[in-house]
This record gives C-alpha cells, sequence and structure tokens, in this order.
C-alpha cells in the first residue's frame, strides 16, 4: 500500500466508476430491456431484503491496472446513507447528510480533507439495481462465500441498457452478485473497462443491522 496516492486514488477511481460514489448517474433500472423471469423475480426480492436491512459492515478490493487498493467500515442506508470507510494507509471516506468526505493520508494544497459528490450508491442495493438492467442476467450456481451459503447471479450491463454505465465511458461491465439464504447481497464483483483504465471491485457485507456511528465531519478543514 501506498498511503493516498495512486492506490487510495485507484480506489476512489473504482468506487466513482463500479460503485456509483456519484449518485445513480441519472441511469434507471432498464427493467422493461433487461432482467426477466426467475432472475428478475429473485433480484427484486434481494433488492427489498437489502435495503430493508438497513446498515451493515463493508469490505472492498479495488484494482486498477493489477494495483490493489483496500477500504473497511461501516454503512448505514436506512436513510441518507452515512459511515466510514478507511481506505487504503491513512485514507478515509466519510458520507454524512448525502456527502462524501475524503480524508487524505496527506495534505495536498494545504488541505486534509476534500468533499466527493454525493454516494447515495454505496449502498448495495445499487449493484442489485444495476444487474436488473442486463438481459442476460442469470443464476451462476451455488458458492460458499466467508463460511455463508450464497446463490451467485452475473450479468453483463451494457452502455445502451443504462446510462449509469454510459456516463462511466464503459461499453459494457459485468456484475456479479452472491445472495445469502435471505436474498441479501453479501458479495458483488463489477468490473469494466472505462475513463479510469481497467476496474475490478470486490466487495463484501455482512453484520446486517449493525450499528454505525456517524462520524465527525470537518466541514473541509484540515
Amino acid at each position: 500500500m501506498r498511503g493516498w496516492g495512486r492506490g487510495t486514488a485507484a480506489a476512489l477511481a473504482g468506487c466513482l466508476l463500479l460503485a456509483g460514489c456519484g449518485g445513480s448517474g441519472g441511469g434507471g433500472t432498464g427493467e422493461s430491456r433487461g432482467a426477466r423471469g426467475e432472475a428478475a423475480r429473485v433480484l427484486r426480492e434481494a433488492v427489498r431484503a437489502t435495503d430493508a436491512a438497513g446498515s451493515a459492515r463493508t469490505e472492498s478490493v479495488s484494482e486498477i491496472e493489477g494495483e490493489l487498493t483496500r477500504s473497511r467500515g461501516a454503512l448505514d442506508w436506512s436513510g441518507k446513507p452515512y459511515g466510514r470507510l478507511r481506505v487504503g494507509v491513512g485514507g478515509d471516506l466519510v458520507l454524512k447528510d448525502g456527502e462524501a468526505w475524503v480524508r487524505l493520508a496527506r495534505p495536498v494544497g494545504g488541505k486534509r480533507w476534500v468533499r466527493q459528490r454525493t454516494g447515495t450508491d454505496l449502498v448495495p442495493a445499487a449493484s442489485l439495481r444495476l444487474l436488473l438492467a442486463a438481459a442476460d442476467a442469470h443464476r451462476a450456481g451455488r458458492a460458499r462465500v466467508r463460511g455463508v451459503v450464497t446463490t451467485h447471479w452475473a450479468g453483463r450491463v451494457r452502455a445502451a441498457e443504462s446510462a449509469r454505465v454510459r456516463e462511466a465511458g464503459v461499453a459494457a461491465q459485468s456484475v456479479d452478485v452472491w445472495l445469502d439464504a435471505r436474498e441479501r447481497l453479501v458479495k458483488r464483483v463489477e468490473s469494466g473497462r472505462g475513463k479510469a483504465g481497467l476496474v475490478r471491485v470486490t466487495t463484501y457485507w455482512s453484520r446486517f443491522g449493525t450499528d454505525v456511528e456517524v462520524p465527525r465531519v470537518p466541514g473541509g478543514g484540515n
């Protein structure tokens, strides 16, 4: 790890491209042209169950051109998303009141905190809604994810099917999700090639319903 700098910047680039840190990007679910049959039914139930969980611990690994950056923390999405993710070594991503703040490991331009666009699509159900836009969404088998028995669903979302993918400059994006027995999202992998190059983001959710401390936001000060 290199702290903030290219490593953590890569994580945020991956977040912006695939996890939607910048908001929904104007994209709908694309369900009229997307998932059908069993896939649509299961994914809609997964959206409901995951949204209802309200909060969770989360871990993520972002990869850009072979460089890995990890993040870990907790998020609450029962209202406006809030929480804190530790990114790389010494970096923070703080969500509060619909805004996202990044704390740099080293000051840049004299500032240690930088405001980003809203982070509403960091909530896990955003990936499920994105997969609903994939015409080829399908069951891909069963697997254990950190000891939890899950069902694997996968698909490929093309720019024509999703404004979010299109605005990220991605022609097509692969989306894989793993659902537990209660249809809650416990793992997601999104990958694609866009403005930031080849990006792959793997995220895990656990301890649903966990209490999330609202961090102090310094208003962009040092």
